[in-house]
Formats: structure tokens, C-alpha cells, sequence
């Protein structure tokens, strides 16, 4: 198996296109906005859907600091849809079940071990363990780890961040102050 370089911080983000799960093309190529690129493990992930609420919680913060979000999972289409799908995220959700733009960004890493680590954040296991489906479906890599790239509008990740554990993500208060 090849091994998969790690994006850091000051290089050029990967360019690509896709189509979200209600089909509309996204395209991520250097424009004059700042982009959250945000890795996801699989579509019914509690942690994940954690995530994706703070996230639409905070998209009127995001959006007047002019910055776009992109949300990758390495979930099908359909599970996306039965289970993500239903938070009505106000940016582009992309199924990327062959993991093609994960592997572009290095987001590969699988740890079995992320889950004792989660031991040290209490509240957040237990805000994951109350938004959890009921008929959970893991379909992608159960210790898959999550990423997240700021990048800003010449293409240059200015933060990249891969997981430690399961909900490791960038803190939305950071990515607001390092942008402002």
C-alpha cells in the first residue's frame, strides 16, 4: 500500500470537483473566499453529527467572515441522505465513497486507540451519545479519523488539522479569529 502524504499548513490545497448528495456540482478551486474543508468519518457518526450541528449553527458567523464550507464523507450516497441528510446543512455535503479527494488531502489515518482518548472530553461523548441515530450503519472505516483544512482564497491551507480522536476538529471560535 502507497503511503499518503499528510497536507501541512502553507501548501497549495488539492483542486476538485463533485457533486453533493442532492447532485449539485461543488467545485473547490482557489477563489476569492476563504474555504473550510471539513473530513467526516461515515454518514451516521455521532460525533460527526455533533460537528455538522456546530457547524450550522455557527453559518451565519462563517458567512459574514466569507467563508464557505465543504463537507466530505467517505459514506454512500443513500446513507448519506437517510442519516446527515436530514440536518438540512445550509453548504454542500459530497459522498466520496471511494475516498479519492480523502486520500488527495492525506486524510487516511484510522486509529482504534481514538476512542480512549475521547476519555478526556466527557461532555462531548455525551452530547455525541444523545444526537446518535437509533440503527446506526457504519459504512466506511469505523476508526477512520477526522480532518479539516482552512484554506484561503489563493489556495493556501493556512490550518491543517487532522484528528486525534473522533471528534477532533478545529474549534469554530479559532477558525472565525484566525481568519479575521
Amino acid at each position: 500500500m502507497r503511503k499518503i502524504k499528510q497536507l501541512k499548513s502553507g501548501e497549495t490545497a488539492p483542486q476538485f470537483d463533485a457533486k453533493d448528495i442532492y447532485n449539485k456540482d461543488v467545485s473547490f478551486i482557489a477563489q476569492d473566499k476563504w474555504t473550510l474543508i471539513s473530513f467526516h468519518r461515515y454518514a451516521s457518526c455521532p460525533f460527526c453529527v455533533v460537528r455538522t450541528h456546530d457547524l450550522i449553527e455557527a453559518i451565519d458567523e462563517f458567512q459574514a467572515n466569507d467563508i464557505d464550507i465543504i463537507s466530505l464523507w467517505p459514506s454512500s450516497k443513500e446513507n448519506m441522505l437517510k442519516f446527515i441528510g436530514s440536518e438540512k446543512a445550509p453548504f454542500p455535503m459530497v459522498a466520496d465513497i471511494k475516498k479519492l479527494i480523502f486520500e488527495n488531502y492525506g486524510v487516511t489515518k484510522s486509529s482504534k486507540f481514538s476512542l480512549i482518548r475521547l476519555i478526556r472530553y466527557p461532555k462531548m461523548v455525551w452530547k455525541a451519545m444523545r444526537t446518535r441515530y437509533k440503527h446506526e450503519i457504519i459504512d466506511a472505516d469505523r476508526y477512520l479519523l477526522p480532518a479539516e483544512f482552512l484554506v484561503n482564497p489563493s489556495g493556501e491551507i493556512v490550518i491543517a488539522h487532522y484528528g486525534q480522536h473522533y471528534a477532533d476538529h478545529i474549534a469554530v471560535d479559532k477558525i472565525l479569529r484566525f481568519k479575521s
